[in-house]
């Protein structure tokens, strides 16, 4: 009895010291091809849940489709072989909020398009399609949907009655939690406090980004990965909430090659809270993924940490230049691998992504100290 009554307080006590930075809240931005380094697209996401099972889930044997996702409770993001990558955001208390239980959730709609759709524009006509149907529960609030393939992305701000489509081409854009289409503001319900803490979070997204293009003219992974580890906001500011958080349990990045998107597009993810592990490339052409990342190990660890070292902890250094040197590894990789595309060696290029992205994956196996058994 006395046990449990140190456990309980124990635990009270770890609630409340996190309790000013608890808010839950995605943060999620499309970045084209004119602002990245390399010609390519990026959709990123810190997903914010209180969930803490995290693993990655590929398509079965039997799906028309490959694709490549993370899991938490359902696909919340992923990449599949058109090059087309889905994502969501939680959005605004609404009227009409999707919250009549035994419907589609946001993660099987997000599963659905990415076995079904080959573009941004289908997945926008399936997702309406859901919506038109009534078959769609989210909960007390709307949705975020973000869709990019590599031509174009699409913000659809939903309510259980209406799809409100945006269609995004050059520069980049940012979302947090609330709706910013035009004809989606006179179906918001939701407090200041709501309000500005995603306006917050959205801030420090596209100041980050803004960095990036006076620092080096360009966006790259490497400097969105730094930015997805985001704590603090600035000195002057009310809020504590940056967009990572005690929440943030995973992170993704889909890059999305124009040329070769069946094969070279990529998938960047933490399993696990992005400031206590580590960004592992896998290839949306992959073909087998080791144990570890299927049953929730590797997130453990990641939680673990999080909970003996807190929120900011500073990553190792090892663990920094190993993420740094795994980049640029699989950036090589990713070279040869077109070029071998280019002589008609599909094969070929598969097999060098995937030995790579396996070897990749056991040194951070290793640097991170998780055992595959």
């Amino acid at each position: 009895m006395k046990n449990i009554l140190i456990s309980t307080i124990y635990c009270v006590v770890l609630l409340l010291s996190f309790t000013p930075i608890r808010t839950i809240g995605c943060t999620s931005w499309m970045v084209f091809s004119d602002l990245t380094k390399n010609n390519t697209h990026i959709l990123h996401k810190n997903r914010d849940s209180i969930g803490r099972k995290i693993s990655v889930a590929i398509s079965p044997a039997s799906s028309p489709r490959k694709w490549v996702a993370l899991w938490s409770g359902g696909t919340n993001s992923g990449i599949n072989s058109s090059g087309l990558a889905a994502t969501m955001n939680s959005g605004e208390i609404c009227i009409d909020p999707p919250n009549i239980k035994g419907k589609k959730t946001t993660a099987g709609i997000v599963n659905a398009i990415l076995e079904s759709c080959d573009s941004a524009e289908q997945a926008v006509l399936l997702l309406r399609k859901f919506i038109s149907n009534g078959n769609y529960y989210h909960g007390k609030s709307g949705s975020i949907f973000f869709f990019l393939d590599s031509k174009e992305g699409y913000i659809c701000e939903v309510t259980s009655k209406v799809c409100s489509a945006q269609r995004y081409d050059t520069g980049y854009v940012v979302r947090a939690s609330n709706w910013r289409n035009p004809n989606m503001t006179k179906y918001v319900r939701s407090d200041i406090e709501r309000y500005l803490k995603a306006s917050a979070r959205e801030y420090i997204a596209f100041t980050g980004l803004n960095k990036m293009l006076d620092e080096q003219g360009k966006i790259s992974l490497p400097e969105i990965f730094n930015l997805s580890r985001h704590i603090q906001m600035p000195e002057k500011s009310p809020l504590k909430r940056s967009i990572c958080g005690i929440t943030t349990n995973s992170t993704a990045s889909f890059e999305i090659d124009k040329q070769y998107p069946d094969i070279l597009s990529t998938a960047y993810f933490t399993i696990g809270p992005p400031r206590h592990t580590v960004y592992v490339p896998i290839p949306v052409c992959v073909e087998k993924i080791p144990s570890i990342m299927k049953n929730q190990k590797w997130s453990v660890m990641a939680f673990n940490r999080l909970d003996k070292l807190k929120l900011d902890s500073p990553l190792p250094e090892e663990w920094l230049k190993f993420e740094q040197n795994s980049i640029t590894l699989y950036s090589k990789a990713k070279d040869k691998a077109r070029q071998l595309l280019k002589e008609n060696k599909q094969k070929d290029a598969v097999k060098l992504l995937n030995f790579t992205a396996k070897k990749i994956w056991n040194e951070a196996a290793k640097v991170l100290k998780i055992r595959y058994n």
